[in-house]
């Protein structure tokens, strides 16, 4: 797949160039054509930073979220994710529009196995729950949502690296991952400790481990301190 459009001519007509843009991939997999996905995300950053530049980013969403929704329904997920992808880089400060986008995302990483993203898209839930929402049962769900992606990283990494694909980053050292999933062991841990206050422990005391195997830090101390509170 070749870029058609020259960047003059999509920053002048932004809607023009993605209506043009969706048109060509719609045909593309319609005759079943092969798109590459680095040509496809590059081409698609260009114009939606053009819509950026033109402040007309309700516009980019409105036309991103529907063509997502095209892709989804002509089966490649994979493009759709693209679209998503770049829909919430874009919005960094629109909760309504991150929450709805995130979740559409978050569905199509789970369809593809996908447990980087999957831990991505929930963590991105989580960051707006904890403004809106704190301690809800939807920041919870998110929370045992990116806590599964991460158990799945950190005890397959290497399988899960294989099927990792993304034009613009590797995945993290392993290690990384493990620290995130300590992190997330305690915000759960944080919300249940009322409720459910042997599987708060539980939650603490694995994290702990987890710290232990790279020289504790400053998460441990509080680890330490609701540990001790709650036996």
């Amino acid at each position: 797949m070749k870029i058609a459009a020259k960047p003059q001519q999509i920053y002048n007509a932004p809607k023009k160039a993605f209506c043009e843009f969706e048109d060509k991939i719609t045909k593309k997999l319609q005759r079943k054509e092969t798109i590459n996905h680095t040509q496809f995300s590059c081409e698609l950053h260009d114009i939606g930073e053009s819509f950026v530049r033109q402040k007309q980013i309700d516009s980019f969403n409105n036309n991103g979220k529907r063509f997502a929704e095209r892709l989804v329904s002509l089966g490649d997920n994979n493009l759709a994710g693209i679209v998503y992808s770049l829909l919430l880089r874009i919005n960094p400060k629109n909760s309504p529009i991150i929450e709805q986008i995130a979740r559409n995302a978050l569905l199509i990483a789970k369809r593809l196995h996908d447990p980087v993203h999957i831990m991505a898209r929930a963590n991105d839930l989580k960051e707006i729950y904890k403004i809106t929402e704190n301690g809800s049962k939807k920041h919870l769900k998110v929370l045992f949502e990116e806590r599964r992606a991460l158990n799945e990283i950190c005890n397959d990494y290497e399988k899960v690296q294989k099927r990792y694909c993304s034009r613009k980053r590797e995945m993290r050292p392993v290690g990384a991952y493990e620290l995130k999933l300590a992190a997330i062991k305690f915000e759960i841990a944080e919300i249940i400790q009322k409720d459910n206050k042997k599987e708060a422990i539980e939650e603490l005391k694995s994290a702990l481990q987890i710290l232990d195997k790279h020289g504790r830090g400053s998460l441990a101390e509080k680890i330490v301190e609701l540990l001790s509170k709650l036996t």
